[in-house]
């Protein structure tokens, strides 16, 4: 074999635009894949599809409305062959943003899981209508709570995402402003087969059968089956006796209830528990 079949790789054309292109810097949202997951990349729509298909099956999560700033890499050097005085090696990236949700109790216990298996997910990260491609590399994530002792501060998490490649991470356009809504389920209920409502009025001892629905917001994106609901604390605490079932909502309210008006939220989990929805409701329990 010829010493000189082995060619560098060839560059590509620069391009060169008559403006220069403007778009903000900062780090609006981040995502975790994890490694193995079906993600189309072949156009914007479908790429937003799949990270959020992701996230409901429970193979990713994504990390909304935070503030960072894009990598700033730095490249290792050794020293170079012939004329060469140096050789490039591999870049450390770091990508620094704040999460104002991190230090909610389980958001910690996350970010403390996190040290240890950031290695099995893929990182993506989003700028304003961009999305910047980190996949491939294995990443160590490191989220810290920082709590200070002022009035006019919020509590958030300093989180840096790092790793080591020979590439930068490629910018796609990517609408963020529909990419940042999330994907949560709206709540619809029927009673007795008439117009949706969220006011209901049963006697002790009945129950409320509700034929429940609930859909996802995002276009592209089929409902899961075996939806959890749950009855929670609204502007009142759920009063003893009053149960939801967890497979159908039906809520079954027991003799012993006490009469009254009570103002509650149903809640909506698809099997994972980390796409939710809310609708509070008004049950009124009148005396047999």
């Amino acid at each position: 074999m010829s010493i000189f079949s082995l060619a560098c790789p060839t560059v590509g054309c620069y391009q060169n635009f008559v403006c220069d292109p403007e778009f903000q810097n900062k780090v609006v949202a981040v995502a975790y894949i994890e490694k193995g997951t079906s993600i189309d990349k072949s156009n914007s729509s479908q790429w937003r599809i799949d990270l959020l298909q992701a996230v409901l099956d429970g193979n990713g999560f994504i990390v909304f409305n935070v503030s960072g700033e894009k990598p700033k890499p730095e490249t290792a050097t050794t020293s170079g062959r012939g004329m060469q005085n140096t050789k490039a090696l591999a870049k450390t990236h770091t990508v620094s943003y704040q999460d104002m949700q991190g230090v909610v109790a389980g958001n910690v216990e996350w970010y403390n899981q996190m040290l240890a298996a950031s290695q099995k997910y893929d990182f993506y990260y989003f700028t304003p209508n961009q999305i910047w491609d980190a996949s491939g590399a294995y990443i160590t994530v490191i989220g810290d709570p920082v709590v200070t002792a002022e009035l006019n501060t919020y509590m958030m998490s300093d989180v840096q995402v790092t790793w080591v490649s020979k590439a930068n991470p490629i910018p796609y356009k990517f609408d963020t402003d529909y990419f940042l809504q999330g994907l949560y389920l709206n709540i619809q209920l029927t009673a007795g087969g008439g117009p949706p409502t969220s006011v209901f009025t049963v006697y002790q001892g009945g129950t409320i059968t509700n034929p429940n629905s609930a859909f996802l917001n995002a276009v592209g994106i089929t409902t899961p089956s075996g939806l959890v609901w749950s009855l929670q604390d609204g502007q009142d605490e759920v009063p003893a006796g009053m149960i939801m079932n967890s497979a159908t909502g039906n809520i079954v309210i027991d003799e012993a209830t006490a009469a009254g008006v009570y103002e509650l939220t149903m809640v909506v989990t698809n099997s994972f528990g980390c796409v939710f929805g809310t609708l509070d409701i008004t049950i009124t329990v009148a005396e047999v």
